[in-house]
């Protein structure tokens, strides 16, 4: 990996995909649409059995910056590892195959991360949901208050024990568990 000193770091931002035909051209899009274009894509087809390979393909054909990686169904945390043993990048960004990030969350994220230097950054998503249904859910973690609230949360090594802790506490609130949303140094 580079010195974090430039204002320009490679992104690798790993989805993991089972039968996702339905969602995947819009989250794939949003991710190649991006104003900061500094990344690398990886997908990880687990085994499916729809046509999700071949939307896949068809990108990765046109875009340079896509890897592929096809895989026996391990579920999407053991896709999500395998994404991460392939990247690359300075920082890890996770997206569901059925979720999709506003075109300017990489160039916001970074910025932060220009401003600030931490281990981690959280943000607000989008969720489109199978029913076709968009949710567009605040996020922020505070150790003692509601979590969700603002727009980004930039979190330093110890802020990310805390985080930790305040989930194990909590842990009704499974959107604090969620890996997306977040850019991980």
């Amino acid at each position: 990996m580079k010195e974090f000193l430039s204002n320009s770091y490679l992104i690798s931002v790993v989805i993991p995909i089972y039968n996702a035909e339905k969602f995947l051209k819009k989250s794939i899009e949003s991710v190649l649409n991006q104003t900061y274009q500094d990344i690398e894509l990886i997908l990880i087809n687990d085994g499916s059995i729809d046509n999700s390979e071949a939307i896949c393909n068809y990108y990765a054909f046109a875009d340079k910056r896509i890897k592929i990686i096809s895989q026996k169904n391990s579920g999407p945390a053991a896709s999500r590892n395998v994404g991460v043993r392939n990247a690359t990048g300075d920082f890890v960004f996770f997206l569901d195959a059925d979720d999709f990030i506003d075109k300017k969350t990489f160039e916001v994220l970074i910025a932060e991360y220009n401003k600030y230097q931490p281990d981690l950054i959280m943000s607000n998503f989008c969720k489109l949901e199978n029913s076709g249904k968009i949710i567009y859910q605040k996020i922020t973690f505070t150790p003692d208050g509601e979590p969700f609230t603002d727009k980004i949360k930039i979190l330093l090594k110890n802020d990310i024990a805390d985080y930790v802790k305040h989930f194990l506490k909590h842990s009704s609130n499974h959107l604090i568990s969620y890996c997306w949303a977040r850019l991980y140094k």
